[in-house]
């Protein structure tokens, strides 16, 4: 009894070498300072390894595993007071590196010393020394930058999952472990080893694929956003250009008012002068926006060519004559309402592009062919670009945060008869064509 007793005294001392590393691992991965004044650092260690060290001697081998990472999983964060979804990934991470560790151990007794696994497993194994060896080799794994940064790479990625897709997926990780160390431990049979772990991958295999169609969709969405916000806060643009103007019309009125009760001879070389400003181009532009149709798509191209005038963009706009006869608002709404947002999409990445330029020349040409509305939009641009990789989702010359719009025009495009979307490319001219049918 006693020797029984001293036996478990060890086990549990020798087990909070394991629980050192732990929380060690768990700051590495973090990359956050451990605060030894913490008395919730003491408390989850002591708790840790108690209830740890009861699990390991009186529950169910296989329950046993799924036990202690629901207890490093709840120590983890309160410790660290992380997210939810980085606590889970880094201790099931963390206890995949640890099993791992278990198998250098015993890779190294069998080949260094001709220890058998047997032996491992009854003698080595859950010894101050089995243990303080695996922490210690556990900790240099983790020391490793490779390591530690595909345990980030894991955190950032699981936590775009919802958190019941992510515990599924640690329980079926946790179960594949088990089966797996079934051979060792319990001389379970290879083949049954094999099709559970088989099964089991396919669910893993489903679930990453619908976490990702899911992170796509946010991702289109919030493209979609950005589009629509940066429409509006061209609107707001335009409406604060209004006002501006009427109350600058208001004081000219008021100037030429009081010319005229002075009988001013000046008044009306002031008139012209006030006819001569710069709002003839503003004229001249909203004269050609008018041959376009009404519906919708007149307003926006009208707003985005507001816009590239304030960026000192040069532009062109052709319209033909058959264009003028085109009724937008008579046709299906909701192609309506995806072909100005196609156009706006274009639009905005033209200007974006021609930003980035010296020479910063958009041109625009409304033609019809064939009972299609033809779009054309041209823009010159600086670098490559790869018309193989142009529709997926991310592809960009832009820089990290873009590269969605295209593959949203892309979306709104695909099994739609009414569109069809071709894009060229001649030496430093990009044009994109986006053709509606209109009968």
């Amino acid at each position: 009894d006693w020797c029984l007793m001293i036996g478990k005294i060890f086990f549990f001392i020798s087990g909070i070498f394991l629980i050192m590393s732990e929380v060690y691992v768990w700051a590495k991965f973090y990359n956050k300072k451990i605060n030894y004044h913490s008395f919730w650092l003491y408390f989850s260690i002591f708790i840790l390894t108690f209830l740890a060290t009861l699990n390991h001697l009186y529950v169910n081998a296989f329950v046993r595993v799924l036990i202690v990472s629901m207890l490093m999983c709840f120590c983890n964060w309160l410790i660290f007071r992380t997210r939810i979804n980085e606590v889970v990934t880094s201790t099931i991470y963390g206890q995949l590196i640890l099993a791992f560790s278990d198998m250098i151990f015993a890779l190294i007794l069998i080949s260094g010393f001709g220890k058998s696994l047997l032996f491992i497993r009854n003698d080595v194994f859950d010894t101050i020394i089995g243990n303080v060896v695996v922490a210690l080799i556990y900790y240099g794994l983790c020391s490793i930058p490779l390591v530690r940064t595909v345990c980030l790479k894991l955190m950032h990625f699981t936590n775009k999952f919802k958190f019941k897709n992510l515990i599924v997926l640690c329980l079926l990780v946790i179960m594949s472990v088990n089966f797996f160390m079934a051979i060792t431990y319990y001389d379970m049979k290879s083949l049954y080893v094999v099709l559970i772990n088989t099964l089991l991958i396919l669910i893993y295999s489903f679930i990453i694929y619908k976490t990702i169609g899911e992170k796509n969709n946010n991702i289109m969405i919030k493209a979609e956003n950005v589009s629509l916000m940066e429409s509006l806060h061209q609107y707001e643009d335009m409406v604060d250009r209004q006002r501006v103007d009427n109350h600058e019309n208001k004081n000219q009125l008021l100037i030429i008012k009081n010319m005229i009760k002075k009988n001013d001879k000046d008044v009306i070389k002031y008139i012209d002068t006030v006819v001569k400003d710069e709002k003839e181009d503003d004229e001249a532009l909203y004269t050609k926006v008018k041959n376009i149709p009404s519906g919708g798509l007149q307003g926006i191209i009208y707003q985005k060519m507001l816009s590239m005038k304030d960026n000192r963009i040069l532009f062109s706009l052709d319209v033909s004559r058959d264009v003028r006869k085109i009724d937008l608002e008579k046709m299906n709404i909701e192609d309506n309402y995806k072909l100005c947002k196609i156009v706006g999409v274009l639009l905005d990445n033209a200007i974006e592009e021609s930003l980035k330029i010296d020479d910063r020349r958009i041109m625009i040409s409304l033609y019809v062919d064939d009972d299609m509305l033809i779009i054309d939009i041209s823009n010159k641009f600086d670098g490559k670009i790869d018309l193989d990789k142009i529709d997926e989702e991310g592809y960009t010359t832009k820089g990290e945060g873009h590269g969605y719009g295209l593959s949203l025009v892309k979306k709104l495009v695909n099994g739609n008869d009414c569109f069809i979307n071709e894009r060229k490319v001649n030496k430093d001219v990009f044009k994109q064509i986006i053709k509606f049918r209109i009968k």
